[in-house]
C-alpha cells in the first residue's frame, strides 16, 4: 500500500524503517531503499535496477552513474561491489555497461540498452550531430562507443547528452555555452521553450520513482533487471 497524498510518494515498508517523512518536493532515491537488501549481491543488484531504471523500462537509451569508492550511508562500498560481482550481475541482462573514466576513488560508467542506442544512432538528427563532431561514419555502436569513450581522456563529452537521450536543442544549447538556460528544473540544463524538455524530464524521473517503488514493495531487484 502506498501514501498518495502527494504526487511524489513514500512506501509505508521505507517510512516505517527508516522514519523518512514524505513530502512533495522530496524523491526517493535508492539509499532510501538500500537497507532492505543486507545481502552483498542482492544491495547490487538493487542499485543497478535503480540506476537503469529508465534504460529497463525503455524510456532512455542510456544512463550515466558515477560509483564512488567510499561507503556510502548505507554502510556499503559500492565500487567494491562492483569490482567483486559486476560482471555476473550482468551476465545474461539486457544491460550493457561499458566504464568511461576510471580513476583510484570513481568509476563512471554508460550503462545502456543496445537495441535503443543502435535505433537512436540510426536517427538522422543523432547522424548529423555526431558527424559535425568528429565522429568516424558510417556509425556503429561500437565504433561510436569507443570514440566517445576515448573523449572521456578529456573530461566528460558534452555530447554525451546526446546519448542519454536528452532533446538536442539542450545539448547543443549547453555545448555553446550560453548565457542563461531556462529557470525550469529538469535533470540536465535545458534552453530555448522548456515545455517539452521539462516534460521528457519528468517522465525519466517517474520511471525512477516506479523502480524504488517496486524495490520498496518487495521486488526482487535481480528480477527487475531482466524486465527489459
Amino acid at each position: 500500500m502506498l501514501y498518495r497524498k502527494k504526487k511524489n510518494c513514500c512506501a509505508e515498508e521505507i517510512l516505517q524503517k527508516s522514519g523518512l517523512h514524505c513530502s512533495a518536493d522530496r524523491e526517493l532515491t535508492w539509499i532510501d531503499v538500500a537497507g532492505l537488501f543486507p545481502a552483498p549481491q542482492e544491495c547490487l543488484a538493487a542499485f543497478f535496477a535503480v540506476a537503469a531504471a529508465e534504460v529497463l523500462s525503455g524510456a532512455k537509451p542510456a544512463n550515466m552513474i558515477r560509483i564512488p569508492n567510499q561507503k556510502l550511508p548505507c554502510g556499503r562500498r559500492m565500487y567494491r561491489l562492483w569490482q567483486k560481482f559486476g560482471v555476473e550481475l550482468l551476465r545474461n541482462l539486457p544491460l550493457s555497461v561499458r566504464p568511461m573514466q576510471t580513476e583510484t576513488d570513481s568509476v563512471l560508467l554508460l550503462i545502456y540498452r543496445s537495441d535503443l542506442l543502435k535505433r537512436r544512432l540510426r536517427g538522422r538528427t543523432m547522424q548529423a550531430f555526431l558527424a559535425r563532431h568528429g565522429y568516424p561514419q558510417p556509425l556503429t555502436l561500437e565504433t561510436t562507443l569507443q570514440h566517445l569513450q576515448a573523449s572521456f581522456n578529456n573530461g566528460i563529452p558534452h555530447e554525451v547528452g546526446m546519448f542519454l537521450g536528452y532533446p538536442v536543442k539542450d545539448v547543443k544549447g549547453f555545448m555553446a555555452q550560453e548565457a542563461e538556460p531556462s529557470q525550469g528544473r529538469g535533470m540536465w540544463r535545458i534552453y530555448g521553450p522548456p515545455t517539452r524538455s521539462l516534460k521528457l524530464s519528468n517522465f525519466y524521473r517517474s520511471k525512477k520513482q516506479e523502480m524504488i517503488t517496486k524495490l520498496a514493495t518487495g521486488r526482487i531487484p535481480y528480477q527487475l533487471l531482466q524486465t527489459a
